[in-house]
């Protein structure tokens, strides 16, 4: 039985977390924009994914991860063909925000990527059998016209 100080605390500590990101991508795709006059967008692209190499593997050491382990994947516990799908699209969508934050600025790029909700719900549809919500579809649609508008409007 879930225990409701828990759950609430693991709420407030997503929801924490979320916002934490929303302010850091912002800021980060401000600084990418500014860092894309100089450098080509895979350049970029190759640091991010260095420092997070780096972010993540010492912080994984740190928790007594071996070094060994550090390349190892339990194929008992994971689907294969499922990381596989998951680091090529995390891979793409990385490249193509960053090639739309150089070719139409960090604003325009953000509103349109901002859209991605309405995208989750379909591929959880799709690709999971996950259940459409009403409010998560109107939200989403709302939220892809609302870009569009921006966008588009001069």
């Amino acid at each position: 039985m879930n225990n409701p100080l828990t759950t609430a605390s693991h709420f407030n500590l997503g929801f924490i977390l979320a916002v934490l990101a929303s302010v850091l991508w912002g800021l980060t795709y401000c600084l990418d924009e500014r860092v894309l006059s100089s450098l080509s967008v895979f350049k970029l692209y190759f640091l991010h994914c260095l420092c997070g190499l780096l972010v993540a593997g010492v912080i994984l050491l740190i928790q007594g991860t071996s070094p060994t382990a550090l390349f190892s994947i339990d194929t008992a516990k994971a689907s294969l063909p499922l990381i596989g799908l998951t680091l090529i699209t995390a891979t793409a969508a990385a490249l193509s925000i960053l090639g739309s934050i150089q070719l139409l600025g960090a604003n325009k790029s953000a509103v349109l990527e901002i859209s991605y909700p309405l995208f989750v719900a379909l591929f959880s549809v799709l690709l999971f059998k996950g259940q459409l919500q009403l409010p998560v579809v109107l939200g989403g649609i709302f939220i892809f016209i609302g870009s569009a508008i921006i966008v588009l409007g001069k």
